[in-house]
């Protein structure tokens, strides 16, 4: 039996789901109401429910909110429903973010729809559990992942400065990098149409995939970068040859993605490097290719550059991209980048409008957001130290930005990044 809470502020929509299944006769004991989200907080520690199913906006604590207070205590239960009366993607973004089930319209909530959402809690709740069970070698999987991520986004940034100590990293997760060179490619989503929430959906989806299917033809691993674009690992028996080797293959793997997604995914491969502590280069070389790309040219490799039509502009674009990387802390502006380059604030705006893959500002912001990630995940700096050295002039803004971007505060981005060191803690939960 699977126990179950309840929360919603309104009394008729509590009545109508319990009202609504055999919960029992599903295998699922209500253990608990609640008219807001502090009092289902204090029932969550109280009674343990494997499941949430709550409303989004209630007093107290939002859905939200009391999801963000249990995962800071716990990385997989309970489960969460949520429900709304709105529409409103950027609640769904923010589920997505907190590892949110369902998310479930009021209006169209149906019986089969409410029954389908628990089969699959239940699925997710018997593999957390499974995974929690003594003597199944899996308890600290998720963490070791978490990990092994990190490594790997430690890498694309080179922040490894110690030989030994990317060695010792290395050991401790399992991982061996003895190819003879290297090179990193970058998948970029080609989608403008959808908002910033579907678009988090839409990004999660296609790197899960792509790291699934990419494998089964080279040997490679994918880590996600941001909204738009996954970075792809191929070790390689020599940098000779790399047009030949990658190009089939990730073609291959852009037509079986639009089949799924109906989203063209673009390709950029950078310069193969022998050191794998070198790999940043060979990532920065792929993104300065970016501009690159088209309709007519979905695969570049950075060697090819100068081959392309399209060659003035987007060297342009990759310089002032390139400036902007290497000058976070500095005034970055329109007018200021502008400044520096000698265009005037119109043609840099036009610049980026017509060949970037976004606009100056959001493209300023993007960086700065993901550099302050690398640092989270690299280093033992302080919030408002972080921001600082990104560009933001205030620790509060800095926060409301990532915020609106990552779905969560600095802090719990932070937090989740140390999750793995508290499983070592003592679980709260009597199963």
């Amino acid at each position: 039996m699977f126990k179950v809470l309840l929360a919603d502020d309104e009394p008729l929509v509590l009545i109508g789901i319990q009202s609504m299944l055999d919960w029992s006769g599903l295998g699922w004991e209500v253990v608990g109401t609640a008219r807001n989200g502090g009092d289902a907080l204090q029932l969550i520690e109280e009674k343990q429910p494997d499941l949430v199913v709550c409303d989004i906006r209630m007093p107290v604590l939002d859905g939200l909110e009391l999801a963000e207070r249990c995962r800071e205590r716990d990385e997989g239960l309970p489960v969460f429903i949520m429900l709304t009366s709105y529409e409103e993607f950027d609640y769904v973004r923010q589920s997505i973010r907190l590892g949110v089930l369902e998310y479930l319209v009021k209006m169209d909530l149906t019986a089969p729809a409410l029954e389908n959402a628990l089969g699959r809690a239940e699925e997710r709740i018997r593999k957390e559990r499974a995974l929690r069970s003594p003597g199944t070698g899996m308890a600290h999987a998720g963490g070791l992942e978490q990990y092994r991520e990190r490594l790997f986004l430690q890498l694309y940034a080179g922040l490894f400065t110690s030989r030994e100590a990317f060695r010792q990293a290395c050991a401790d997760l399992g991982l061996r990098f003895d190819a003879p060179c290297y090179a990193a490619a970058i998948g970029s989503l080609q989608n403008r149409t959808l908002t910033t929430a579907q678009m988090a959906t839409l990004s999660a989806g296609v790197t899960t995939l792509a790291a699934q299917l990419l494998p089964k033809y080279l040997p490679c691993t994918v880590t996600g970068m941001d909204l738009r674009h996954f970075s792809v690992l191929f070790p390689l028996p020599a940098p000779e040859g790399l047009e030949e080797r990658l190009r089939p293959t990730l073609e291959k793997a852009g037509d079986i993605l639009y089949g799924y997604f109906s989203t063209r995914i673009f390709w950029a491969v950078g310069e193969p490097v022998e050191d794998i502590l070198k790999l940043h280069t060979s990532q920065r070389s792929a993104f300065a290719a970016l501009p690159l790309l088209n309709e007519g040219q979905r695969t570049v490799f950075c060697r090819t550059q100068a081959a392309s039509s399209l060659d003035y502009h987007a060297r342009r674009v990759a310089q002032v991209q390139e400036y902007i990387r290497e000058n976070l802390n500095k005034p970055l502006s329109l007018n200021d980048v502008a400044a520096v380059f000698n265009f005037s604030p119109n043609y840099l705006s036009q610049l980026f409008a017509q060949w970037g893959e976004s606009g100056f500002v959001e493209f300023v912001t993007a960086t700065r957001i993901n550099a302050a990630k690398d640092l989270m995940a690299s280093t033992g700096l302080k919030v408002y130290e972080i921001s600082e050295r990104v560009g933001f002039d205030s620790a509060f803004y800095f926060s409301k930005v990532f915020k609106k971007l990552e779905g969560v505060s600095p802090r719990t981005y932070m937090q989740r990044l140390t999750l793995p060191e508290a499983e070592d803690r003592p679980l709260r939960r009597k199963d």
